[in-house]
């Protein structure tokens, strides 16, 4: 085990889950987990002086709702009931499901965050040497930008063209570095929020990660967006299969627009995985399926599934005038903030 992985997971839990000697950790995993993440993870635990247990399970063949009736969830549940904070670790996640919902429901104290597959090279890159500092300003106040925004517009050199207007007072998640709070957390490094479905029309080109169907395309895939639902997908083997795979759930909701996002990690690299490919920076991210009640209060829109897709190096307009510039922010108001989010520590 590398003493470097050991000395991350110790920052993961005592700087972003803020956890305290005494404290119990359950980290969870799945047979298509990164063995060492976890071991580092007991072992940080281990001489901070917290209290932890893992659970590993067999990977089931989907993700949230559709792992449904391959998680053994009274065993899940009744460890997640006594945890005081939850690293998941699963590769085909929990997050989502109905065991998931059972456990946030009751409880109220837990610390969730969602690593999904996470390996060593992905610690080391999104949360070895960030600043979480400068990561959280620079966040809150991008937040706080959308969330006054009218119309937006994203823009790639792939193709990509989509517009959309924002629906007022709709929740922005804010996965910043802070999972010191009860409820469920990401991995550091992105912004996401549902906007107005019904307004989303153009067309979306991903040449990141497309998960949980296959990780960076070879050819990139495209989307036709139609008033808020995907009405083709083209492009090259992974479209095909990645078609296939949104038919196969025979619901339309796995065809209608769940949320955006906007990746903000600077040590964030393209890598196949889609916990890391979310928050490279100046990416974004367009997802389709369920919808959590986090995101559209207070129930959220059920689904059979869930997926997240990106696209790199994008022109994002918010209310006509440009942000990012090809992936680079070029708005006045936060490019020194900008650059003290992309100096590592």
């Amino acid at each position: 085990m590398r003493k470097e992985l050991v000395q991350i997971a110790q920052k993961l839990l005592r700087d972003l889950y803020r956890m305290k000697q005494g404290e119990l950790l359950v980290i969870t995993a799945d047979t298509l987990s990164d063995e060492e993440v976890v071991k580092a993870t007991e072992s940080a635990a281990q001489q901070l002086g917290i209290k932890w247990a893992t659970l590993w399970i067999k990977a089931p063949g989907g993700v949230a709702v559709a792992a449904d009736k391959e998680i053994p969830r009274a065993a899940v549940a009744a460890l997640l009931m006594q945890a005081d904070a939850w690293a998941e670790y699963n590769k085909m996640w929990i997050y989502g499901s109905s065991a998931y919902n059972e456990v946030m429901k009751s409880n109220k104290k837990l610390r969730h965050m969602c690593l999904t597959g996470a390996t060593g090279d992905l610690l080391a890159h999104c949360i070895g040497d960030i600043r979480y500092d400068a990561l959280q300003l620079f966040g809150e106040k991008l937040a706080d930008k959308v969330s006054h925004a009218g119309c937006m517009r994203m823009i790639t050199e792939k193709g990509m063209d989509i517009s959309f207007e924002n629906v007022k007072g709709r929740p922005i998640l804010k996965e910043l570095g802070d999972a010191g709070k009860p409820g469920t957390s990401m991995l550091p490094g992105q912004i996401a929020w549902t906007p107005c479905i019904e307004s989303v029309n153009g067309t979306l080109v991903f040449d990141g990660a497309l998960a949980p169907v296959c990780g960076v395309p070879k050819e990139p895939v495209k989307i036709t967006v139609k008033d808020g639902k995907a009405v083709e997908v083209s492009g090259g083997a992974e479209a095909e299969a990645y078609g296939r795979w949104l038919n196969s759930f025979g619901h339309k909701q796995m065809f209608g627009i769940s949320h955006t996002g906007l990746g903000i990690n600077p040590g964030a690299v393209l890598s196949g995985d889609i916990l890391q490919d979310q928050r490279v920076w100046g990416s974004v991210t367009w997802a389709f399926g369920s919808i959590g009640g986090n995101l559209v209060p207070p129930d959220g829109v059920a689904g059979p599934s869930h997926s997240d897709c990106v696209a790199l190096d994008a022109t994002l307009l918010i209310d006509g005038k440009e942000f990012f510039r090809y992936g680079e922010v070029v708005d006045e108001a936060f490019t020194d903030l900008a650059q003290k989010v992309r100096e590592r520590q």
